[in-house]
């Protein structure tokens, strides 16, 4: 059994990451302080209290991107921080290990830089661990200015996504577009065993979209060059997930209703994944995007905008799956079918990876039947 799968939280992950412990006075050079800042139902991040420049702005940083209710809370914490009240917010102190082989150590190489004071303090959100959960790093300087985002592949699942984002944002750098703003790869590297993607931070004065705001994702359609056109048999986005669920009778059967309703020919490109809310941004160079960790080539174009529709009823709306698959089901016959593939492929995919069914698998499979039998 590995550390993540006897984690029961992610602060539990964490403690096996970065060699977490109870601050001593006798700690040496090699650890640095966190402080464990909590809300009502618990942990909800760690602060570097070594650095009190950067300490404030592991809370205030992108308070631009944060929904009104999370400004307020984080902004009064960072605050606190700024001027010297760490003992209004920090609950506990904790120490994690900075000496040779650490992975903090690893990320300091990775991210020196000899025009900048030497050191690096961490932030960490302390989210609910669920099945595509991933620990998630937030770099600074010492002064406070954002260094990096470092995402750790922990577990098979975590593996594959940190796996997908790097790949993709690397034909970002290798293709770049001034109509959409992507943060730059770093590095894409292991610790331990562990797969990272060090990605540059996001531009500063990022902000929200308003509310109700998806635009198009018509930039990430071009990545891998024009969009391409054939039949469905023929697209390697669609025999890839035919021969992956081949052994899964219910999702087969799915496909098989689904490729005999649109045998004919589709247009195929570069997909974003999560086109959602709390993955874009405006900034001033324009629109940026971010989170590519279920980026594909050859994906149904349009299919961003109906999965986007999706995740803003069944997420931020809070309605059940079939109810969302509804929202979605606005779109034409093909996208919408389309999008009922890849969540059932994915959910597949999902188990495959992790040993088990996903806890929602079951409802999703029945709310496809019906979405699939019911046009």
């Amino acid at each position: 059994m590995t550390a993540f799968e006897r984690s029961a939280s992610s602060l539990d992950a964490l403690t096996d990451l970065l060699d977490l412990r109870p601050a001593r006075p006798d700690d040496g050079p090699d650890r640095t302080h966190l402080g464990v800042v909590a809300g009502r139902s618990g942990p909800r991040f760690l602060v570097p209290l070594d650095f009190p420049d950067a300490s404030p702005e592991a809370c205030l940083a992108y308070l631009g991107l944060r929904t009104a209710r999370t400004r307020v809370s984080r902004g009064a914490v960072g605050l606190a921080l700024r001027y010297g009240l760490d003992r209004l917010v920090v609950r506990d102190v904790l120490t994690a290990d900075t000496g040779p082989d650490s992975l903090l150590a690893l990320l300091d190489d990775l991210l020196e830089d000899t025009d900048e004071e030497p050191g690096l303090a961490v932030g960490i959100g302390l989210s609910r661990i669920d099945e595509v959960w991933k620990p998630t790093l937030q770099v600074f300087r010492p002064d406070g200015t954002p260094a990096a985002f470092v995402k750790i592949g922990l577990g098979p699942v975590g593996d594959r996504l940190v796996a997908t984002e790097a790949a993709t944002l690397a034909a970002w750098r290798d293709h770049p577009d001034p109509r959409l703003v992507v943060p730059d790869l770093i590095a894409d590297t292991t610790w331990n065993g562990l797969r990272l993607a060090v990605v540059a931070p996001l531009p500063t004065d990022s902000r929200r979209l308003p509310p109700g705001t998806v635009p198009s994702a018509w930039p990430v359609r071009e990545l891998d060059g024009p969009e391409q056109r054939s039949v469905l048999a023929d697209a390697g986005w669609w025999t890839e997930r035919r021969s992956a669920c081949a052994d899964q009778a219910q999702v087969d059967a799915l496909l098989d209703r689904i490729e005999a309703r649109h045998g004919g020919e589709h247009a195929w490109a570069r997909w974003h994944g999560d086109w959602v809310p709390w993955n874009l941004a405006r900034c001033h160079l324009g629109l940026v995007a971010w989170d590519w960790e279920y980026s594909e080539p050859g994906a149904p174009v349009g299919l961003d905008e109906v999965h986007g529709a999706y995740q803003q009823a069944h997420v931020v709306e809070g309605r059940s799956i079939a109810e969302s698959l509804a929202v979605a089901r606005t779109a034409d016959r093909w996208l919408a079918d389309a999008h009922v593939a890849m969540l059932v492929t994915r959910s597949a995919e999902l188990e495959r990876l992790l040993g088990r069914p996903p806890a929602d698998q079951p409802e999703l499979l029945g709310a496809a039947a019906d979405a699939i039998g019911a046009t």
